[in-house]
C-alpha cells in the first residue's frame, strides 16, 4: 500500500511491478509541479536515474529507489503474509 504524506487526502494501492512504482514516482512528481532535475537534485542523483526509475527500470539501488519516493512524500507501507499458524509463511 502506498500512501501520500498529505494527510488530507490519502490513496492507497497495490505496487507490483518496477513499472508501477516509476508510474507512481512521476505521477507524484507531475502532481507536485517538479521538473526531473528537481528531484534529482532532492535526492542526490542525476537526472536521467529519476527518469529511468520513472520508465520501470528493474535494476535501480532499492535505497535510492526509496530516498525519491520518500523525498516526493510517498510512503510505502508493506505487510507479511499471516502464516497458516505453524510458523511456516
Amino acid at each position: 500500500m502506498l500512501v501520500n504524506a498529505d494527510m488530507d487526502r490519502v490513496n492507497a494501492m497495490r505496487v507490483r511491478t518496477a513499472r508501477e512504482i516509476g508510474l507512481l514516482a512521476r505521477t507524484e512528481r507531475k502532481r507536485q509541479g517538479l521538473t526531473l532535475q528537481a528531484v534529482a537534485d532532492r535526492v542526490g542523483c542525476t537526472r536521467q536515474w529519476i527518469a529511468s526509475l520513472e520508465a520501470g527500470g528493474e535494476r535501480l539501488e532499492l535505497a535510492l529507489v526509496l530516498r525519491t519516493l520518500s523525498a516526493l512524500g510517498v510512503q510505502l507501507d508493506a505487510r507479511a503474509p499471516v502464516s497458516g499458524g505453524d510458523g511456516a509463511a
